[in-house]
């Protein structure tokens, strides 16, 4: 798998996020990158992060290029809206769609007529996409014939595995959870009418209720929970660092304790390195980049009687978003669907 090629389309926070997550791999590269803002721009944003601080290597701009440790990386910039890139051109095997917004097949084939191999969509698409991938869950599930793969959405990413813990050790009757989010650039800063009238609003000055739309998707991966999961949302003024409050109704007795004991275990077993678990009182700013999909606060679990539980888990949703996106590269690249394009989606080779 060294050597796998990688083309990040949308040099927004998460394609910068992807950027700078691949600069410490070994097994991908950032061989392209097209954004429709000019690329002066994105280059300062890419060294200077008011969230994740200076890039600490240099990055310098090239005709058409970044140079980047004495190699050049394509730069499609000030590129045409809703248009695709020609990534044959710069022998890209795997494309992480980094726009925000929402692909159909159509948008993602037309990448693939393009050259790629493959292509990641971090925006949830199921319409668009071969396999829905949640981090632990099936991501081992990659094969050759998945050429569009999707991941979860963060507050997806963050549930699932907390409820397979609990059902496995508890047994689950019923589900509700809040999930509350930092503001991000899709917010406002100041308030303006859109049809969303709350989404209006002042991120900065207000915490904002939302709808959530998660139920389908944990549903769609726990069946059995059919109709028995609730959700609600609301973004809240801080600039990074969200929370996923979870209540659970069980079947089987439940402790603080003895919750702490199942997710310490399975955070050390299947779950290592997706569910962390955190010992200290921490609070939002305390999870910056850190790429768990869960970080249980152990500390913050509360019983009420002997079934009802209520957990809290903090997660860096930015940068765990682009760090789920770059795993599903590599076992995109990994299971094969990246390094042979289809001949029905054109005669170019990458190679």
């Amino acid at each position: 798998m060294a050597g796998v090629r990688v083309g990040i389309m949308g040099f927004g926070q998460t394609g910068r996020n992807v950027f700078r997550i691949l600069a410490s791999r070994t097994d991908l590269e950032v061989a392209a990158i097209c954004d429709v803002v000019p690329a002066d721009q994105l280059r300062y944003l890419l060294k200077f992060d008011t969230l994740f601080g200076r890039f600490a290597e240099s990055v310098e701009l090239g005709e058409g290029t970044l140079e980047f440790r004495g190699r050049p990386i394509r730069f499609w910039s000030s590129f045409a809206k809703g248009e695709v890139p020609p990534w044959r051109e710069a022998r890209v095997d795997v494309v992480l769609d980094c726009t925000a917004r929402a692909l159909d097949r159509r948008d993602a084939e037309r990448h693939l007529e393009a050259g790629a191999g493959g292509i990641v969509v971090t925006t949830p698409s199921p319409a668009a996409c071969d396999i829905t991938v949640v981090r632990g869950w099936n991501d081992g599930e990659v094969r050759p014939e998945h050429r569009v793969v999707g991941i979860a959405s963060t507050t997806v990413a963050c549930v699932a595995p907390m409820l397979s813990i609990l059902k496995d050790a508890f047994g689950i009757e019923r589900v509700f959870f809040n999930a509350v989010h930092a503001y991000t650039s899709a917010h406002r800063l100041a308030d303006v009418p859109l049809p969303d009238m709350r989404r209006g609003r002042s991120a900065p000055e207000n915490i904002i209720p939302q709808e959530s739309r998660s139920e389908a998707a944990l549903e769609a991966i726990f069946p059995d929970l059919a109709g028995r999961i609730t959700a609600s949302a609301m973004d809240v003024p801080v600039a990074n660092g969200s929370v996923v409050d979870l209540t659970c109704w069980h079947g089987r007795p439940v402790t603080p304790a003895s919750i702490a004991e199942a997710v310490r275990a399975a955070g050390a077993g299947r779950w290592n390195d997706i569910v962390v678990c955190e010992e200290e009182p921490v609070v939002s700013s305390d999870v910056t980049r850190s790429g768990a999909s869960a970080t249980f606060d152990v500390g913050a679990t509360l019983v009420l009687g002997e079934r009802l539980s209520k957990t809290l888990c903090w997660i860096d949703a930015g940068w765990a978003l682009a760090g789920r996106a770059v795993h599903a590269a590599a076992a995109l690249a990994k299971s094969g669907s990246a390094s042979a394009p289809s001949e029905a989606f054109g005669p170019g080779s990458r190679r």
